[in-house]
């Protein structure tokens, strides 16, 4: 394991805004975070987690010491007839794990296929696509404080799971390095396939098997989604806004085709088609612009992070102006 001084991070986000990091190192035990915090202690530098990059907003110089954890171990830890419990250290590469996991005949994470990232960075965001979200199948995260180096495990129920969120953005952001997460998967399949297209398709083509489903699910994000390493992007740039029952009413009269989710808390709406609706589907801001077949993605060719933030800014702005739904930025910014 090397400490790196001035390490470019140009090849470690998706968006591939130019960065730098002051101290940069990969890490894959105990041993190496420990020596990482004692280096960062030593010189009081701050240690800041990055995990695959592809849900962050870098700015151009990243003050202290950037720790990536790579180690990408999978077991079982637990297993009866109905479902299995499997302990998978957070570097794996989430999309390589749920198609390891279908090969295994273990299910509810067939969804969630073809999201890059992390398996550490998945419970972070609690990540979520087509009627399912991770925290669902996580059973419990693994890691170490960033403060002294104590080992943790929280459960499900102590990660304050929400719509895109965990206390790992909130209470917890900036103090803690996820090692690995545990998930209680089934061994009987039960798809999902409540949500548009994925219904569309069952009706066509009849009820999808796991391994099915998934492959119907990278074939639509691939339709969707540009690949980063073409087109250097961060996925769905905007969360989807949940809106209050009246204030959903007052817009379904002006917007009548609006799409709309019904949740506990209100009524989802697709943040893609409001900005699409503003005609902003390819619109360039300079160096940044809208994907011109998926209006949630914003693509950057040779622009700085915040080049992308002042897009996203601009994008926002309209949207609010338009329909008094104010849009959140999924990716987190790393600065």
């Amino acid at each position: 394991m090397n400490i790196i001084p001035q390490h470019s991070l140009l090849e470690f986000n998706t968006l591939a805004v130019p960065a730098v990091a002051e101290y940069f190192a990969q890490v894959s035990s105990d041993k190496d975070i420990f020596e990482c915090l004692a280096f960062a202690k030593k010189n009081k530098l701050v240690v800041k987690v990055l995990g695959g990059g592809s849900n962050v907003v870098m700015s151009e110089f990243i003050p202290g010491l950037v720790v990536q954890f790579c180690a990408q171990d999978c077991k079982v830890i637990q297993e009866t007839d109905q479902s299995v419990t499997v302990k998978v250290e957070a570097g794996f590469n989430w999309h390589d794990f749920v198609l390891y996991c279908l090969s295994q005949d273990w299910y509810g994470i067939e969804n969630l296929a073809y999201i890059p990232g992390h398996v550490g960075a998945a419970p972070v965001q609690n990540i979520g696509a087509y009627g399912v979200e991770v925290k669902d199948c996580i059973k419990a995260v693994n890691g170490v404080y960033l403060d002294g180096g104590d080992a943790f495990t929280l459960l499900a129920d102590e990660c304050g799971f929400g719509y895109r969120e965990s206390c790992f953005k909130q209470a917890l952001n900036g103090q803690v390095l996820i090692t690995s997460v545990e998930f209680l998967l089934s061994k009987v399949p039960d798809v999902q396939v409540s949500y548009a297209p994925l219904n569309k398709m069952s009706a066509e083509k009849g009820l999808p098997t796991p391994s099915e489903l998934a492959r119907w699910v990278i074939e639509v994000r691939q339709s969707k989604l540009p690949d980063p390493k073409t087109l250097p992007n961060a996925g769905s740039f905007f969360k989807n806004p949940v809106v209050s029952t009246p204030d959903f009413n007052r817009l379904i009269e002006r917007y009548p085709s609006m799409p709309n989710y019904p949740q506990e808390n209100g009524v989802k709406l697709p943040a893609g088609w409001l900005i699409d609706q503003l005609g902003y589907k390819g619109k360039s801001f300079g160096h940044v612009s809208v994907h011109k077949l998926q209006a949630l993605v914003l693509i950057n060719l040779g622009g700085t992070g915040k080049d992308v933030i002042a897009a996203a800014n601009q994008v926002c702005e309209a949207v609010e102006e338009c329909y008094g739904v104010v849009l959140e930025q999924e990716p987190r910014l790393f600065h």
